[in-house]
């Protein structure tokens, strides 16, 4: 272990490395000029930027640009990585202090050989934050954990640095093999969305339907969630409209030596902003003239059924609306009272799923829709869109808490859902 105060991968000893010009740190490593460029990281809901992250800059003595890959694949050692991982966040610190950003994160990238072996080489962190009076709660430690295959090792180094104050995110999640599991184990505070995700989000209905519920996955397990690599509006709308709280991307600000101005982002906000709301508005308002017929539809059936007509006849001119799927009555447990009626013509549609198809006697009380129509009893309540167990298609679901025989029950409607963009909706 090294920790003689004059070993090179202590704080002082890095510290000599640096040069300055124009106000500007440097560093040297080998035959490689490090520099600091900084990509700015904004919060949606806040409209301005929360934070930067770091990014390795190198030349070699040509002047030619080579990439940071580059520069730590000419490492030879263990030893060498650690002492370039600490010089390029040393950098990017002495870079990051030289510029108004008082309650804003620094986000530094961790070479994963070098993040677990982060209290091996003595202690370079904490002599970094108390040098420059740092908060180490403004630094956010960058962790891409597929590439590292040792829970142990991996845990270790995250309680490292979560001990010493600094907030914990794993980058690039949903890239390559990342494993949902290590999110339960390692808490961390941010989840970074691989570029990739987003991207399959334009062009795949599935992935764009999945897209808001693993975020809101990753925000029941206490992280914020921030899409990176946003390059174009469709991107940044789909982040939007997934709930991701923070964003970065080049449709924003692209890496530079300097600090974007707060003001410099306000045209494309508002641009962003203006856009979402319109959408919103529209999609609401379209919704509500397709489901007019529905609910009246659905209210009509209500009224039949309280008059005390069978269901099969209560709910078959509703079965015959282009969009029906099915009709089926719960009981206060939220147990289904009877067999369903069901629109035949979806209803070929099932095959694959005959053995889930007859739902007599199954119990329902877990889905939002019953919850929802308990709780408000007498109104009609519409779900959010959810795959159907009974025959795989995207649906939602009307429903109604009203009392049939003196006996609480709730009475339900599935509806396929497709987006506006697809042949139908709702």
């Amino acid at each position: 272990m090294q920790n003689s105060s004059h070993s090179p991968y202590r704080f002082h000893a890095l510290l000599a490395r640096l040069t300055e010009e124009a106000g500007r740190h440097s560093a040297k490593h080998a035959e490689f000029t490090l520099h600091s460029h900084f990509q700015p990281i904004f919060s949606l809901a806040h409209r301005r930027v929360v934070g930067h992250e770091g990014l390795l800059r190198a030349t070699a003595e040509s002047g030619k640009a080579v990439s940071p890959y580059t520069v730590f694949a000419s490492a030879r050692s263990e030893s060498e990585i650690v002492l370039l991982d600490r010089l390029a966040r040393l950098l990017h610190v002495s870079n990051f202090i030289n510029h108004p950003v008082e309650h804003q994160w620094l986000f530094l990238n961790a070479e994963p050989n070098a993040f677990i072996h982060a209290g091996k080489y003595g202690p370079f962190f904490a002599e970094l934050f108390d040098h420059y009076q740092l908060p180490p709660h403004q630094i956010v430690i960058e962790v891409l954990e597929t590439a590292i295959d040792d829970n142990r090792l991996l845990g270790h180094a995250v309680e490292y640095f979560r001990e010493l104050g600094c907030l914990i995110a794993i980058d690039d999640f949903g890239a390559g093999h990342s494993n949902i599991d290590r999110i339960w184990r390692l808490k961390p505070d941010i989840v970074k969305l691989d570029r990739t995700l987003i991207t399959e989000a334009s062009d795949n209905r599935e992935a764009r339907h999945i897209l808001p519920g693993l975020v809101g996955l990753l925000h029941e397990a206490g992280a914020l969630v921030l899409a990176e690599g946003v390059e174009t509006e469709a991107e940044a709308m789909l982040a939007m409209e997934s709930d991701c709280d923070l964003v970065q991307g080049y449709l924003f600000a692209l890496p530079s030596p300097s600090f974007v101005e707060a003001q410099d982002s306000d045209e494309t906000f508002n641009s962003l902003w203006n856009h979402f709301d319109e959408r919103v508005k529209h999609e609401i308002e379209h919704n509500q003239t397709i489901l007019i017929p529905y609910t009246q539809a659905f209210n009509d059936v209500a009224q039949q059924i309280r008059e005390g007509r069978e269901f099969l006849d209560a709910t078959q001119s509703f079965l015959e609306l282009g969009l029906a799927l099915r009709c089926f009555l719960l009981d206060a447990e939220g147990r289904q009272i009877g067999r369903h009626t069901t629109q035949f013509a979806q209803a070929s549609r099932s095959e694959r799923y005959l053995p889930l198809l007859d739902t007599e006697g199954a119990v329902w009380s877990r889905r939002q829709y019953f919850r929802q129509a308990m709780k408000r009893f007498g109104e009609i309540q519409v779900s959010r869109p959810y795959l159907s167990l009974v025959n795989a298609d995207y649906c939602v679901t009307l429903s109604l808490g009203m009392q049939i025989n003196q006996a609480p029950c709730v009475l339900c409607a599935d509806l396929l859902w497709l987006s506006e963009n697809e042949d139908t909706d709702l």
